[in-house]
């Protein structure tokens, strides 16, 4: 009998999950104003405009899915003993989460399917922080790529973005400690749990490999509104990063809204007049939600699918003959 109600208030929160995110996509698309888009588009050509939209949707997609790699190198590594779809269930809640109005509203729903896996509070929570622990600290290495660009061929740049991830990747230990150096300075209990140093390698590996293939989608847009392709490619790969990361430092903005978008102007104003600039980072914008509700709604559905059929809660068509 529990077992029935938990199942009919799981279908009733996944209702409820999937409402409040397209209306959480809704408010934002009705919350920018698109008129410098319109504009740009009609001076384009509508077959390079739609080669661009497409191109840049799935090369987000793409290093989305690489994203979802290094947070499952995490969990598997922390010693959750589950198949790959009942890990990336708890991922895709959490990965939806920030477009649904009020963020929390995931996370009783998150405590819960952990404990339905047995993977308790404290190692989901390990997991998590550990994860924005990497995509932290790889989105600003690869972030200081920008820097020849930005400042007129400064190559020592390069030099200085391969130092973070080349000590991290030697010793990955160093994440451990400096989660619990940042807890104890603000007063936090430490990490109960920690990454091997094998786990950390396959996340860093991945999450990097994640950033430079989803900059790759604003290179795109800006090459195809005009921006010169040489110049504008570290800006765009390399500034991407830096706006990403910048928005998720900001935790009062919804997803860095405003925020992502300020640093992006920044960059691409040097190879863009900023009425071009501007329509080309709404746009970035926009195929940033729309991949990662793709991505993430069809990846939870898929994975809730597999999950249950695992169980054996799926009916399946009876044999004929």
């Amino acid at each position: 009998m529990n077992g029935r109600w938990w199942r009919l208030a799981n279908r009733m929160f996944t209702v409820v999950f999937v409402v409040a995110l397209i209306v959480g996509l809704v408010l934002f698309v009705r919350s920018q104003d698109w008129t410098p888009v319109s504009t740009l588009a009609g001076q384009l050509d509508p077959l390079r405009v739609s080669v661009a939209l497409v191109g840049a949707l799935l090369i987000n997609a793409t290093g989305l899915l690489l994203g979802l790699a290094s947070w499952r190198a995490l969990f598997v590594d922390l010693g959750a003993p589950v198949d790959r779809w009942t890990a990336y269930r708890l991922f895709f809640v959490g990965f939806l989460a920030k477009f649904v109005p009020g963020r929390l509203v995931a996370l009783p729903v998150l405590l819960r399917m952990g404990k339905e896996i047995e993977v308790g509070p404290v190692r989901l929570a390990g997991v998590f922080l550990l994860s924005w622990a990497v995509v932290a600290m790889t989105g600003m290495t690869v972030a200081l790529a920008a820097g020849p660009a930005l400042l007129s061929g400064a190559t020592g740049w390069l030099l200085v973005a391969t130092v973070p991830l080349v000590v991290l990747v030697a010793r990955p230990e160093l994440l451990n400690r400096g989660l619990a150096l940042a807890a104890r300075l603000l007063r936090r209990q430490p990490p109960q749990v920690v990454a091997s140093p094998a786990g950390v390698r396959r996340a860093v590996a991945a999450q990097s490999l994640s950033w430079f293939v989803s900059g790759h989608h604003l290179w795109l847009l800006a090459v195809a509104a005009g921006a010169p392709p040489v110049r504008s490619y570290l800006i765009c790969v390399a500034g991407f990063a830096a706006a990403t990361v910048a928005g998720l430092a900001v935790m009062v903005a919804p997803d860095g809204l405003g925020v992502r978008e300020a640093v992006l102007m920044l960059g691409l104003a040097t190879v863009l007049p900023v009425a071009v600039a501007t329509p080309v980072v709404l746009i970035s914008r926009l195929v940033c939600a729309l991949s990662e509700v793709a991505v993430g709604g069809g990846g939870l559905l898929l994975a809730q699918y597999l999950h249950r059929r695992r169980l054996g809660l799926v009916e399946r068509p009876a044999a004929v003959g």
